[in-house]
């Protein structure tokens, strides 16, 4: 994504790239507050915070797409590393509810 930066129009800068990169890396940060935390309950929180921001991500990834920010092979790439990113995550989730849960 920060490769993109220098080709997105004026325009779309402040008003949705920016935005997309700050939840970009907000995102790596509650992964890394989920992995590095011992207590099950507090990562399932740190991952639920992750897939919300991811979901917003994506929203501002799709409208930067919609309005010509990126091109539509850039989003194919970021769309196709998004998905995995999503599915490990619900994953990841997923098996830290049931160790939670068996506890």
């Amino acid at each position: 994504m920060c490769d993109l930066s220098d080709h997105v129009p004026v325009k779309w800068r402040r008003v949705l790239w920016e935005k997309s990169l700050d939840r970009a890396t907000d995102m790596i940060a509650a992964i890394i507050y989920a992995y590095e935390t011992r207590s099950m309950a507090e990562r399932v929180k740190y991952i639920d915070r992750a897939l919300t921001i991811f979901t917003v991500l994506n929203t501002y990834l799709r409208l930067c797409n919609e309005n010509g920010a990126i091109s539509t092979q850039k989003m194919t790439n970021i769309s196709e590393l998004m998905t995995d990113i999503s599915q490990q995550l619900g994953t990841w989730r997923k098996a830290t509810a049931a160790r939670l849960n068996n506890v």
